[in-house]
């Protein structure tokens, strides 16, 4: 590398024009915007020095690359290539016979020193085209410490089994196949180490880092630069900003802080701590629990051997297959999860949540967005508003909350709570004791396996094949029960009734079901067997009631009253209903 004294000058002044700075580090020869001819000189100092036991090798430099290998002699072999760029001969000359390399062995260290001519004194003033640079290669013993400071100029270390402590600015570094405690340190220019045993820190600033196959810890940070770190024997923390981070098979527990760019981490043997502001987080083949942040990006997952803890903002959270809990945080985005061996915890809002296979039991909760879960191991809570939630296949109970959205429930094996508003209620293949308030929508019930408590206001129900009893307030629309195999009592209101396929009494007891219903301004239509033993109390106004089925009457009884016995009249049958008529039919009989 060569460059000019007076864009030298101009580049420690101002720190603006970088990219200049760049472009005069690519070039073998500096350009000083002068169309005056060139002329060169080059010269080689070149100098052995054996090293004695402890001593370290120390190198302060600058303009111009350095280059480091390394072997299994005492002695350090110095090669410093030294060129010269001048308007002529003699210039070049002068100028290049100045440049000094200053070798001094103390018994701490054997230093090397890079001393350039004073550009400012008058010989050099008139002549401003001046360009220069040293290169060094130099040999050193493997096991020696080496201490290295350069800048404007690369910086190769190779095969160095000592530690290691290199500062460099604007020019590249890089580090092969060493041992020991590194220190790497560069600005402006990119970082690249492969193979080292032992630990790794690395600080960088404006360009790229990539590490590789370290065997001890590795910690890193870099600005404005994107990071790739893989084969890290033990953890790795790396804090970034401005590039995107990927972190390939670590050895132990490593953390990753960046913003505003991706994190992709993978393969790590201990937990993962990842903090991201700005940009995507991708986690899969995590050993331990994994901790995912990020905001206005996705998050994805895969493979999480124990806990999982996920927040996000302003983006999708999608995962797969993890080994323990799950506690998911999202806003304005879908959470999509599967596969989870512990309970599972998740709070959104403005987004969907579409949960499956949670081998423990399921907390979910949102707003203006659907729940979807399904597969349920324990016990399911959902909570929502302005969206619809959907449960299936739940081994425990489920409990609901929810409004303005649709509530499905299938295939719960214990009992069900539910309390709603302007939704539509849902329900099948349920194994206990169900609840259900609602307002402004339809309860739908299929196949209870013991009682159902509903209350809906302004929507009606219906319900079969209920194997406990049923016990509804409803009203301004219709209740049809059908299949009830324990005690009835509905009140509704400006609503028909009717039910058929009762049980008169419970399998195994000499215990009654009783009938009680009642409503108004709509027709009660009940289907009795012709053994059925009830005692009948009816009554109405402004309509009729007629029966079927015959009925012992005792005391008075008019067209909108009747009282008396039906059978052995072992049951209660209490019907009640204003404007409108009731009546007591025939069961019908499967086809």
């Amino acid at each position: 590398m060569q460059v000019s004294a007076s864009t030298r000058r101009e580049t420690i002044r101002s720190v603006v024009p970088i990219v200049a700075l760049l472009g005069l580090l690519g070039a073998t020869r500096a350009w000083t915007g002068s169309r005056e001819p060139q002329e060169e000189f080059a010269r080689t100092f070149e100098k052995t020095v054996a090293l004695v036991p402890g001593q370290q090798v120390r190198l302060d430099h600058r303009l111009g690359d350095i280059v480091i290998h390394t072997h299994a002699q005492r002695d350090v072999h110095i090669v410093a290539n030294i060129r010269v760029s001048a308007p002529s001969r003699e210039a070049a000359a002068n100028f290049g016979n100045q440049i000094a390399i200053q070798v001094e062995q103390t018994g701490a260290a054997l230093s090397v020193r890079t001393d350039y001519p004073d550009t400012h004194k008058d010989f050099f003033r008139g002549h401003k085209s001046i360009s220069f640079s040293v290169n060094y290669d130099i040999t050193m013993p493997e096991t020696a410490p080496l201490h290295i400071k350069n800048s404007f100029g690369n910086v190769s270390v190779v095969g160095l089994k000592a530690e290691a402590d290199i500062e460099n600015s604007h020019g590249l570094l890089t580090f092969r196949d060493g041992r020991g405690s590194q220190r790497l340190q560069n600005s402006f220019g990119g970082i690249e180490l492969t193979g080292n045993a032992g630990d790794v820190s690395v600080a960088n600033n404006n360009s790229f880092v990539r590490v590789a196959a370290v065997e001890g810890a590795l910690s890193l940070r870099n600005r404005f630069g994107e990071v790739t770190a893989s084969n890290i024997g033990k953890q790795a923390t790396i804090v970034n900003s401005n590039g995107n981070v990927e972190l390939k098979q670590a050895g132990g527990p490593s953390a990753v802080s960046n913003a505003f760019g991706a994190v992709n981490a993978s393969h790590i043997s201990g937990d993962l701590v990842v903090h991201n502001n700005n940009g995507a987080v991708e986690a899969h083949s995590i050993a331990g629990a994994a901790e995912l942040t990020t905001s206005f990006a996705p998050i994805s997952f895969s493979d999480i051997g124990t806990k999982l803890n996920c927040t996000a903002s302003n983006g999708n959270i999608s995962g797969n297959r993890v080994g323990g809990s799950a506690v998911v945080r999202n806003s304005f985005g879908a959470v999509n999860l599967s596969d989870a061996a512990g309970p599972v915890e998740i709070e959104s809002s403005n987004g969907k949540i579409f949960v499956r296979e949670i081998r423990g039991g399921a907390q979910l909760k949102t707003t203006f967005g659907e729940i979807d879960a399904s597969g349920i191991g324990g016990n399911a809570t959902a909570s929502n508003s302005n969206g619809a939630i959907k449960l299936a296949s739940v081994t425990g109970s489920a409990e609901v909350r929810g409004s303005f959205g649709g509530i499905e429930l299938r295939e719960i094996r214990r009992g069900v709570r539910i309390v709603t508003g302007n939704s539509n209620v849902t329900l099948a293949d349920i194994g206990g004791e169900t609840h259900v308030k609602t307002s402004f929508g339809l309860v739908r019930v299929d196949r209870i396996g013991g009682s159902l408590t509903v209350e809906n206001s302004n929507g009606g129900l219906t319900a079969s094949a209920i194997k406990g009893s049923v016990n509804a307030r409803v009203s301004f629309s219709s209740v049809i029960l059908n299949g009830i195999s324990g005690s009835i009592d509905v009140d509704n209101q400006n609503g028909a009734i009717e039910v058929s396929g009762v049980t008169v009494k419970t399998a195994g007891s000499s215990s009654c079901n009783s009938i009680t219903l009642r409503t108004s301004f709509a027709p009660i239509r009940i289907y009795l067997p012709e053994d059925a033993g009830y005692n009948v109390s009816a009554r109405t106004s402004f309509g009729q009631i007629s029966s079927e089925l015959p009925v012992t009457v005792s005391g008075v009884t008019g067209g909108d009253s009747l009282a008396g016995k039906m059978g052995s009249g072992a049951c209660e049958l209490r019907l009640t209903n204003s404007n409108a008529g009731i009546e007591i039919l025939k069961a019908r009989k499967n086809p």
